[in-house]
């Protein structure tokens, strides 16, 4: 899987490697998550990533003394976080935390197929307040539409993952660790 050839990524592309980019922001919409629980309605790709773009936006723009950086740099690279799962699909945590070598090579796959116009790099503070966006957007969709005990199960490690999150900012200063702690928990919880 390390070879620059893209030969063996055509299967993942319906119009081939070099309109994958065009290709990726057309399928956005067709990808749905959630596929192994039983929720009230769909959440697509889009939407999600939507959602996740605009919490890390508002977080920046408002954070102290633009701790993140440019609002609209840390948006772009929120809304494209996931952008390899539109040619993969999205992989359920469960399969992802299976081993470290199978989240190993799901990371190394879909970082393969992302195109590189999508390919946008933060700092690790950046990437783990779009993480802590990520978990948010899903602990919200499923405590709003989830249904069963596999919905609930779902919601608790999204929530062990997102208090692991809350713990690896303690280098942070403790305004923005407020400020991004605050606005995570509302838009997940809506509780202040």
């Amino acid at each position: 899987m390390e070879s620059t050839n893209t030969s063996d990524l055509e299967p993942f592309y319906a119009y081939g490697a070099e309109l994958a980019d065009i290709e990726a922001v057309m399928r956005l919409s067709a990808v749905k998550r959630w596929h192994m629980l039983d929720t009230s309605r769909s959440q697509t790709l889009a939407e999600h990533s939507a959602n996740v773009a605009m919490l890390a936006y508002l977080i920046a723009m408002k954070a102290p003394a633009m701790y993140f950086g440019p609002a609209t740099f840390v948006g772009m690279a929120a809304l494209v976080h996931d952008i390899g799962e539109v040619f993969s699909g999205d992989t359920p945590t469960p399969t992802k935390n299976y081993g470290t070598s199978i989240r190993a090579v799901i990371k190394q796959l879909e970082n393969r197929l992302t195109p590189e116009f999508f390919k946008l790099s933060c700092d690790r503070y950046t990437t783990l307040m779009i993480k802590m966006c990520d978990l948010a957007d899903g602990i919200r969709f499923i405590r709003l539409h989830g249904i069963d005990i596999t919905s609930r199960h779902a919601r608790e490690g999204l929530e062990r993952q997102l208090k692991k999150c809350y713990d690896d900012m303690e280098p942070w200063p403790p305004e923005v660790r407020r400020h991004v702690s605050s606005h995570t928990q509302f838009y997940a919880y809506e509780q202040s």
